[in-house]
């Protein structure tokens, strides 16, 4: 079932004035912070590889957003590495999708250690509007039973909603970037007594993800803020019982 989460933002605060106050919202060491920004206008100049903390998308309309833990999608398997980077910053315009990289470890069915995790938050800032953001990810035939903690990567369904009521307030949207399932052994797309488990990992250390983005409804939404914190619960394995 999907989730519904509202986010609330200030009235009549400036969205600096609201990066101000917000401060660090992890309970540890912030690692990183993406700002998404909706412009009226869509973007023209060249924004791949700026390593910028922004994502700019159509104020009205829908934009896509790519996330992936893969540094080479040219070479096959997945390719991982240590720091987030905005290798995409533009997504604004019709079918011009922005694309986050994001630290991963390489976990598959022969893996002993879940990786690297985070905990992520979303607080929506400005002065008006709202967003419907729905979660989409995909995954290869060597896991089975997979998906969002949150709920499915179903498309055409709204996973959360940011919306103008108040002051901000950061909300967890930790379990869309985490996945529970099974790793397959014997492909038949059933999670059978025996196979082996994996629970709360972070999404983009699978190496059966093939793609994950968020559909990104935008109505006014001027400046969403996710910050991605440091965490010690990177999730587990274990086995289907039964065996």
């Amino acid at each position: 079932m999907k989730t519904l989460l509202t986010i609330v933002i200030a009235s009549g605060l400036a969205a600096g004035s609201a990066f101000a106050q917000n401060g660090n919202p992890c309970p540890g060491e912030k690692e990183y912070q993406l700002n998404i920004i909706g412009v009226a206008k869509g973007k023209t100049p060249e924004m791949t590889g700026n390593n910028g903390h922004r994502i700019f998308v159509n104020l009205t309309g829908k934009s896509v957003i790519n996330m992936t833990g893969d540094t080479d999608s040219v070479t096959a398997g997945l390719q991982c590495g240590d720091n987030f980077l905005v290798t995409d910053a533009n997504a604004t315009g019709t079918s011009n999708p922005a694309t986050l990289l994001v630290p991963c470890t390489n976990v598959n069915a022969t893996s002993t250690d879940p990786g690297v995790c985070f905990d992520v938050y979303a607080t929506a800032l400005g002065t008006a509007g709202n967003v419907n953001v729905d979660v989409v990810c995909t995954f290869d035939g060597t896991v089975a039973g997979t998906d969002i903690d949150a709920g499915t990567c179903e498309t055409g369904n709204i996973d959360f909603s940011l919306s103008k009521n108040g002051k901000p307030v950061q909300v967890p949207i930790t379990d869309y970037m985490r996945a529970s399932g099974c790793f397959d052994a014997n492909s038949n797309l059933t999670c059978d007594a025996g196979e082996k488990t994996f629970n709360n990992i972070w999404i983009f250390n699978l190496e059966a993800l093939v793609s994950y983005y968020w559909d990104y409804d935008n109505a006014g939404q001027r400046v969403s803020q996710i910050r991605f914190c440091a965490s010690t619960n990177c999730g587990e394995f274990g086995v289907v019982p039964g065996a």
